[in-house]
């Protein structure tokens, strides 16, 4: 009952804190198209509630996930910790790429919603691999390479809102606006990483699930194999034959319905 009570404390926590955050974002997004709005949100006090965020978020979710027993892999679990890896990483890129104002704003909702979920969910799929290092690197890998995934069709969607401005001339300087080939750079380089973890997810669950082609997980291979294609397809779309808008997309969004259909 204390370990749940916890549990509960830490995750009220993380809502309160990805809920400042977004308070303190989005009034200054929400005023962009105003021509004579310069401001941004101030970086540091944004990065420290969501570290505080991050840190509440990665307490609420150890406790619920590693159990005395083994490790409570629920789907509302799993989607904590995917959302929780997503979210770090978004915090912390927010120091190098201003490119991550607007998909922070996604990243730190659907954090909120992760947590919520986790808050009121009941359940129970308890295994034990705490003592499997290679499975438990591949569910990292698996994992992280997802929500680099997910974060770069938020991009995506980011490349594809500028875009439609630029070509209505209705899309003027602001200090919050990305460059437009800022944007697409870093969508490219996430895109990239995500699919490099992928290759290694795809290789080492071969490795260390031995069941990895067995007919109750081949949908797993199968449907994860094809996600690989057709993100391997958009990158090199991207790269030789300079692929923009609604391809890019739906390639994204295929390849992210693919993955989502694999592992969860």
């Amino acid at each position: 009952f204390l370990i749940r009570e916890h549990f509960m404390i830490f995750s009220i926590f993380a809502i309160i804190a990805y809920t400042a955050a977004l308070l303190w974002i989005t009034p200054t997004l929400a005023n962009i198209e105003n021509q004579n709005s310069d401001k941004k949100p101030n970086i540091k006090a944004v990065f420290s509630i969501g570290l505080l965020a991050v840190a509440c978020h990665f307490i609420s979710t150890s406790q619920e996930l590693f159990l005395s027993e083994g490790q409570n892999f629920t789907l509302a679990n799993v989607n904590a910790l995917m959302s929780l890896l997503l979210s770090a990483f978004a915090t912390f890129t927010l120091l190098k790429w201003r490119t991550i104002w607007f998909p922070l704003m996604i990243v730190y909702t659907f954090g909120i919603c992760s947590v919520t979920v986790s808050l009121v969910a009941t359940g129970n799929f308890t295994k034990n691999i705490s003592e499997n290092a290679g499975l438990i690197f591949h569910l990292g890998i698996a994992l992280f390479s997802y929500a680099l995934f997910f974060l770069a069709l938020i991009y995506a969607l980011q490349l594809k809102w500028l875009d439609r401005k630029l070509k209505s001339k209705k899309l003027f300087f602001c200090a919050m606006l990305p460059p437009l080939m800022t944007v697409e750079r870093h969508f490219f380089t996430l895109t990239l990483a995500a699919q490099a973890m992928l290759t290694v997810a795809l290789v080492t669950g071969m490795i260390y699930l031995h069941n990895f082609f067995a007919p109750e997980q081949v949908h797993k291979a199968i449907f994860s194999s094809l996600a690989w294609i057709v993100y391997a397809v958009q990158l090199l779309g991207q790269w030789k034959f300079r692929w923009r808008g609604n391809r890019v997309l739906i390639y994204s969004i295929s390849g992210m319905i693919l993955l989502t259909i694999g592992y969860f």
